[in-house]
């Protein structure tokens, strides 16, 4: 196998002109990339960057080759994890591992299912066995006060045009900022608001995924008894926010000017048997942004809990968190028996970072360290990360998505 025929380079900068930091690090990928002709890329730029300007400053170096991707909160690469918001990093391709698809859709200030289904079918043909999405999509839909895309409505919606075909989804809701402002992203030729792009990866190339976690109970089981959105009103037949305090010991008008970083607390909806021990991989977790004194409200990120649903008050460990990480990059690479790996992606909650969480150690680390120095790593700072876990893949909160790729000759 030809090893440039299947290199895949990193190109990153930091810059606060959006055009002279998208050209840099297209300049530097494209040097490594050697004689091989790029093909695509996939790409990454700081909230504080104009979208338009720094796709310019891609494609005065690349060309009109499909840029996908989009905004972050930071940049996570084998040098550090950085938050300025003028941070960029791309991935180029060569034209060897091109795409088997580009999907996208527009529509989804219209209805995320609908939107989601039409992108399934449109993958559908080129979908095969075993492939890997990347699935982006547009996390805010207005702001402020912030409204959301649900995640969950779109990958259902995924699920339901793909038909039969389970490709393995991995990707992200993309974040602009820590305020929940903004977010767009990048749909191969153009930045897009309300949109959602999905690329099928060629066959040569494998996905090794894991996730790392962070949070634990820290109450019983709570049924969800009023619910409207992402403002969960009712716990047991009481206010929503009185029985989180009651719960937790902290005063209801204490608890509710509590909110990240200063306050983390997400709601923890365990799958399978609930007698089970704690496993955090059972959990599908949603952050908890706000909680509203006036009507009793806990407010979530994502809108996809329902009347009935059992959920726990999850607290965050910081330590648990940093163990994670480790635990998890070193179980991925122990499964892969030396493979060359060619490249990685690391998709972080925004809210794990240093910065939000006010953590001493940066969780990213163990990835970075084992991880970055085998191969080109990118990650970015994300509102939803998007991963298999209990037998589909789904949006996620609090959570770290390590993607690994290896590669077999056609």
């Amino acid at each position: 196998m030809d090893s440039n025929l299947y290199r895949v380079t990193l190109g990153q900068a930091r810059q606060a002109d959006a055009f002279t930091a998208g050209e840099k690090a297209a300049i530097q990928a494209r040097n490594a990339l050697s004689d091989e002709l790029p093909g695509w890329a996939l790409a990454f730029g700081g909230g504080r960057h104009d979208a338009t300007a720094l796709l310019q400053g891609f494609r005065t170096v690349l060309g009109d080759i499909p840029i996908v991707g989009g905004c972050g909160v930071g940049l996570i690469t084998v040098e550090a994890a950085t938050l300025t918001g003028y941070e960029c990093g791309l991935l180029l391709f060569p034209a060897a591992l091109n795409p088997a698809a580009i999907a996208l859709v527009d529509n989804l200030g219209q209805d995320e299912r609908i939107a989601g289904q039409q992108l399934g079918e449109a993958l559908r043909e080129s979908a095969f066995p075993n492939a890997t999405v990347l699935l982006f999509y547009d996390s805010i839909q207005s702001s402020p006060p912030p409204m959301l895309h649900v995640g969950s409505q779109l990958v259902d919606g995924v699920y339901e045009g793909l038909g039969e075909d389970h490709p393995i989804l991995v990707g992200a809701g993309m974040l602009a900022d820590m305020e929940l402002t903004n977010s767009y992203i990048f749909d191969g030729r153009e930045s897009r608001k309300h949109a959602a792009v999905a690329v099928v990866l060629p066959p040569t190339l494998t996905s090794h995924n894991t996730i790392m976690h962070g949070c634990y109970p820290a109450s019983d089981f709570l049924e969800i008894t009023r619910i409207d959105g992402a403002r969960v009103l009712e716990l047991n037949n009481r206010p929503a926010l009185t029985v989180a305090a009651e719960r937790l010991d902290i005063p209801r008008e204490q608890l509710a000017m509590l909110h990240p970083p200063h306050f983390s607390l997400t709601l923890g909806e365990k799958h399978g048997d609930p007698f089970t021990p704690f496993r955090e991989d059972q959990y599908v977790n949603r952050l908890v942004i706000a909680a509203d004194l006036s009507d009793n409200a806990l407010i979530l990120f994502e809108a996809d809990f329902q009347i009935g649903s059992r959920v726990q008050l999850m607290a965050i460990d910081p330590q648990r968190m940093i163990e994670s990480a480790h635990q998890q990059t070193q179980a991925l690479l122990s499964t892969l028996d030396g493979q060359q790996l060619l490249f990685s992606l690391y998709i972080d909650c925004a809210g794990r970072s240093m910065a939000f969480s006010g953590l001493e150690d940066d969780e990213t680390a163990p990835v970075r360290e084992q991880v970055g120095v085998r191969c080109p790593l990118l990650g970015f700072y994300s509102g939803v990360e998007i991963a298999p876990l209990l037998g589909r893949s789904r949006p996620l909160d609090w959570t770290g998505v390590l993607a690994v790729f290896t590669t077999t000759a056609p």
